[in-house]
């Protein structure tokens, strides 16, 4: 009887907690907001088995109750675009004109940012991989644990924003990804159109189970919370044009989840991509691209070579099927393995 008695304990106590959204203070990490009010401050994630580090993160708690957006940016710290975003953001938000709220984690992974770090964390890791996180794993494994308790499970809907990494040439896109309640994936959709970015990556292939959930935005998904993930930028520049595709975006699904009126950007006809496939280096060396992200590309066609320092090639990259690019690798350094080229189908029947 003493585990069903456990359960009932948990599930009173699960009903007695007020949802963030109704709160009459919202607290994240160390930071505070009172309703009405904008608060800044960080997440501590302590030392464990490597040294821990604070996440800068702002909470803005509208006047009245209603949905809580989170915008996570910087998981990735040479993705710049999104992070210069999002004190424009906090800067429109105006919390007496707000019902619901937005939790900003200004950059998830704060040591990639100032060590200028592709893809992974001092520990080896991928942060976008390792979702839920643990407690007491390494660095990366304890940022997501904590940016799954203290900011996906108290938010109502996600939105991770990504850049093509320091080495990639990206078109701005974002994925819709599926999970298990198709009541979320037809508002994750939703979300995808109100970003207003014009190519929608369509993806069934994720995680599907909660304890494994890896990604941000699958996070999201399979705990109940709308989420997409959001690309624009790239190549370690600072842009203005993708800066603002962020800020608009957010903004824009600000609008259409009701927290604030702001500018919509909602596109009505993407081009949904129902097929891609990231392709990856067959040897380390040198990548020579042949085409960049926006180039249509066909079935077969070469889309890069890799060569040795004396420039002989050691293998070149087809396309798989014939599609569109969505990022390429446009700096010469490859390991065999890692990613390349994103290519994808454009959708034909009109769904």
């Amino acid at each position: 009887m003493k585990p069903f008695i456990a359960f009932l304990s948990a599930l009173a106590l699960m009903m007695l907690a007020p949802p963030a959204e109704s709160q009459d203070a919202l607290k994240v990490g160390d930071v505070v907001a009172a309703r009405g009010a904008r608060a800044l401050g960080v997440i501590h994630v302590p030392d464990g088995v490597d040294k821990g580090v604070d996440i800068p993160v702002s909470v803005v708690h509208g006047r009245e109750p209603g949905r809580v957006l989170a915008l996570i940016a910087g998981t990735h710290g040479y993705e710049y675009a999104a992070i210069l975003a999002l004190p424009r953001v906090l800067e429109a938000l105006d919390p007496a004109r707000m019902k619901g709220s937005v939790i900003l984690v200004h950059m998830a992974n704060p040591q990639t940012f100032y060590d200028r770090r592709i893809y992974y964390s001092a520990d080896g890791k991928n942060l976008n991989r390792v979702y839920p996180g643990k407690k007491d794993g390494t660095v990366s494994e304890r940022i997501a644990d904590a940016l799954t308790r203290e900011v996906i499970d108290q938010a109502t809907h996600v939105i991770d924003m990504h850049s093509g990494d320091g080495n990639e040439s990206l078109r701005p896109y974002s994925y819709w990804m599926t999970g298990n309640d198709p009541a979320v994936d037809a508002q994750s959709k939703e979300m995808n159109l109100a970003f207003g970015l014009d190519h929608i990556v369509i993806d069934h292939s994720r995680p599907k189970d909660v304890k494994d959930s890896r990604y941000t935005s699958m996070t999201g998904i399979l705990r109940g919370k709308p989420s997409i993930t959001a690309e624009s930028g790239g190549l370690g520049r600072s842009d203005e044009p993708s800066i603002e595709i962020h800020r608009r975006g957010a903004l824009s699904v600000i609008d259409h989840l009701g927290i604030m009126k702001a500018p919509s950007v909602r596109v009505t006809a993407p081009v949904w991509i129902d097929r891609s496939e990231v392709l990856t280096a067959p040897a380390t060396g040198v990548w020579e691209p042949v085409l960049d992200a926006r180039d249509a590309v066909a079935a077969g066609s070469v889309v890069g070579r890799v060569k040795d320092a004396y420039g002989r090639v050691l293998g070149e990259v087809r396309a798989p099927f014939a599609g569109i690019m969505l990022y390429v690798v446009g700096t010469p350094p490859v390991t065999a393995g890692e990613p390349v080229a994103f290519v994808g189908r454009p959708q034909t029947d009109n769904r």
